[in-house]
């Protein structure tokens, strides 16, 4: 004898669909370029569509002969060259929420959408930092090829044929790459840490070779083609920011909603070449 039973169709009107108030949020990438290098232009940013640096010619001294006759000075006048940034970021992100649907929700949508398009801003700062590496005219290893630890010791000695400054240095890498080091004990075992400990915590090498190094999935590159790993002195980019990232609210009378915009104003340049490399690897 066959049965009808009461089933999640029959009873559909009866089951609630239940929203938490927990969300499942993206993902965001370590954003670390913009603490890894030169911010220190606030003040000249304020006005002006460009920041100049003058750069100053290196001197060498003369041989002074004995003698009055024949046996003067001479007096150099410099011509001297110049960096210019130009800032010309401005980018933004946005949303307009309903006043209906905000007293629906469950969930603080402003709260929310606010934090990802402050998010989206800081990304885009990061993307025009992310670009410059591969600009360094110092090179060192192969694209889709792992790094090895004499293409970190050339890049070092890159830096210190420059007389950079030992304070400040950074290896900027992808996953890819961190990967790929963690093979080599140098990096990996706690025998080349004179702190103790091992090189790598949580994502993070040691100080190996005076070199802050940090990850980031935001670093120019696919596993397949390659990642553009960037090693640099601080001084080596400059970023220019006329405006941090900016939240403004506004309520829309007319439409009964609230807008919200984050903005940011900003420009980036490769400064001193010679404080980079960049660092082809897997």
């Amino acid at each position: 004898m066959g049965s009808t039973s009461l089933t999640s169709t029959t009873g559909a009107v009866m089951n609630p669909a239940i929203t938490s108030k927990e969300i499942i949020d993206i993902r965001e990438a370590n954003l670390g370029f913009e603490a890894t290098v030169s911010r220190k232009y606030y003040d000249e940013a304020r006005v002006g569509t460009t920041i100049r640096w003058t750069i100053i010619t290196a001197r060498t001294a003369s041989t002074k002969s004995e003698g009055n006759s024949g046996n003067d000075i001479t007096y150099v006048a410099d011509t001297e060259t110049s960096v210019t940034l130009t800032i010309n970021q401005h980018q933004y992100a946005a949303f307009e929420l309903e006043e209906f649907e905000e007293s629906l929700s469950i969930i603080d949508q402003q709260k929310v959408y606010t934090r990802r398009c402050v998010y989206a801003v800081n990304l885009a700062i990061d993307d025009t930092l992310a670009a410059l590496p591969d600009d360094f005219t110092q090179i060192v290893g192969t694209l889709a090829v792992d790094l090895t630890d004499d293409d970190v010791r050339r890049a070092v000695q890159y830096l210190d044929d420059a007389i950079t400054p030992g304070e400040d240095r950074f290896f900027a890498i992808a996953p890819a790459t961190k990967n790929s080091m963690l093979a080599i004990d140098r990096y990996a075992s706690s025998d080349f840490n004179r702190g103790g400990g091992a090189n790598i915590v949580k994502g993070e090498f040691g100080n190996i070779y005076g070199l802050r190094t940090w990850m980031s999935t935001n670093i120019e590159g696919t596993n397949a083609a390659g990642h553009d790993n960037g090693i640099y002195q601080r001084d080596a980019i400059a970023l220019g920011m006329r405006m941090q990232p900016r939240t403004r609210t506004f309520d829309d009378i007319n439409n009964l909603s609230t807008q919200v915009a984050v903005s940011a104003i900003w420009g980036v340049i490769e400064t001193r070449d010679d404080h980079g490399v960049f660092a082809r690897g897997a």
